[in-house]
């Protein structure tokens, strides 16, 4: 997340199943894991937008999925940033 920070952007959140498939395809069916910027607070509770709190589990992005993670896990990340008009 701070590395994402860094470069004036943030973890990717994606918003509905098509960005899901989108980032799929785009990464060639990916077998492993990414972090992103959602979590799963507590077990059976539900995604959320992950906002600076150390969340029970970390999401990452695997094939078209999502995915709990420990967060201490060790893996790449996608950062996202917003579009500007030229």
């Amino acid at each position: 997340r701070e590395d994402c920070r860094d470069r004036g952007s943030q973890l990717l959140m994606p918003w509905d199943r098509d960005e899901l498939e989108f980032l799929n395809e785009s990464l060639q069916n990916p077998t492993r894991h990414f972090w992103i910027g959602l979590s799963l607070p507590v077990a059976g509770t539900g995604w959320t937008f992950q906002l600076g709190k150390a969340p029970g589990s970390c999401g990452t992005l695997k094939g078209n999925g999502l995915s709990p993670q420990s967060c201490g896990t060790t893996l790449q990340w996608i950062c996202q940033k917003g579009s500007i008009a030229i």
